[in-house]
């Protein structure tokens, strides 16, 4: 969607619950798209972010305390929560913002609920798309009474184990295990031919960078960096160096390094002996800081299978500032 965007294939862009202009790949390049004559982005979000930065318009945003809604985990638990206060000003939850722009755009018949009752109307009518044995999700009445509740819901009950008969009714009973996703009701396990990576460290850029997270910090931080004691245990990115790769170019701890790949450099931190110890040839910055982008050193390749960007690891040299 992204390098649609950058092409001019796509022009406006709606962009909600993310923070795309910290975690895109190769950011440069995916910034300056938006920002191209002709593009027009909006974007909901609850705080300032680089992605607002970016917008030609902000709607303000309602936090989750502050408006109802559901969610799921990869447990297949779903989880209904309650709106607990009201938002301030204007702000209003992300699914409000599409249906009121909906119906201005004609489509109102499609969206007959009204504020106070649409996402129970929401969740009737996904239900209808996946009422079955295999996919059955629990009633909304259900959900609010519970802290939580697996899907397939079948008969007033949860499926804890799925493909097991004795805990799946969606089972062929005669079978101790049936998965019957598959025509031939077996597990399918599929093995791909290797693939070398796009970009691997030579004699120019001898460092992997690995990229992730830190526990104190979710996604980009454009929450969790404003809660003090969580901004206190972790201010900033920084980069972890194996300490014989230190040593053998002088840095110490909390010197200086410049990062830099084919895409791009940043001045940063080192982080030696701290929380984790790479190995010999690889480096490793967490991106939840936004004066620290990361992302800008990073490779926006892709697996042409699941469409997943290989931006996880890159080549980069590491220099003392």
């Amino acid at each position: 969607m992204f390098r649609a965007l950058d092409r001019g294939d796509i022009r406006f862009m709606w962009i909600q619950v993310t923070n795309p202009m910290v975690t895109m790949p190769k950011l440069s390049r995916y910034r300056d798209a938006a920002k191209k004559e002709g593009r027009f982005i909006v974007v909901s979000d609850v705080y300032p972010t680089p992605t607002t930065d970016i917008a030609d318009v902000i709607l303000p945003s309602a936090m989750w305390i502050e408006r109802e809604g559901l969610f799921g985990n990869s447990e297949r638990r779903t989880q209904h929560f309650n709106q607990l206060v009201d938002p301030p000003g204007d702000a209003m939850s992300d699914t409000w913002q599409l249906i009121e722009v909906a119906r201005r755009m004609g489509f109102k018949d499609l969206f007959p609920w009204d504020e106070k009752n649409h996402i129970e109307e929401i969740w009737k009518e996904y239900g209808l798309f996946h009422n079955n044995p295999k996919h059955a999700m629990a009633p909304y009445e259900a959900l609010k009474a519970s802290p939580g509740l697996q899907w397939p819901y079948v008969n007033g009950k949860e499926t804890k184990r799925r493909f097991i008969s004795k805990s799946d009714p969606a089972c062929d009973q005669t079978k101790e295990y049936d998965f019957y996703g598959k025509p031939d009701h077996r597990a399918w396990i599929i093995f791909r031919p290797y693939e070398a990576p796009p970009e691997i460290p030579d004699n120019e850029y001898p460092f992997w960078l690995n990229t992730g997270r830190v526990i104190e910090h979710w996604h980009s931080g454009s929450m969790t960096r404003r809660i003090p004691i969580l901004h206190q245990a972790v201010p900033s990115a920084y980069v972890e160096i194996n300490p014989d790769d230190a040593k053998d170019m002088g840095i110490k701890n909390h010197d200086f390094v410049q990062l830099t790949s084919r895409r791009g450099t940043i001045k940063i931190k080192a982080n030696i002996n701290g929380r984790a110890i790479p190995p010999r040839g690889q480096v490793f910055v967490p991106f939840f800081d936004e004066s620290l982008l990361i992302n800008e050193l990073t490779l926006d390749a892709y697996c042409p299978i699941p469409k997943q960007p290989d931006y996880k690891k890159c080549a980069v040299k590491v220099e003392k500032v």
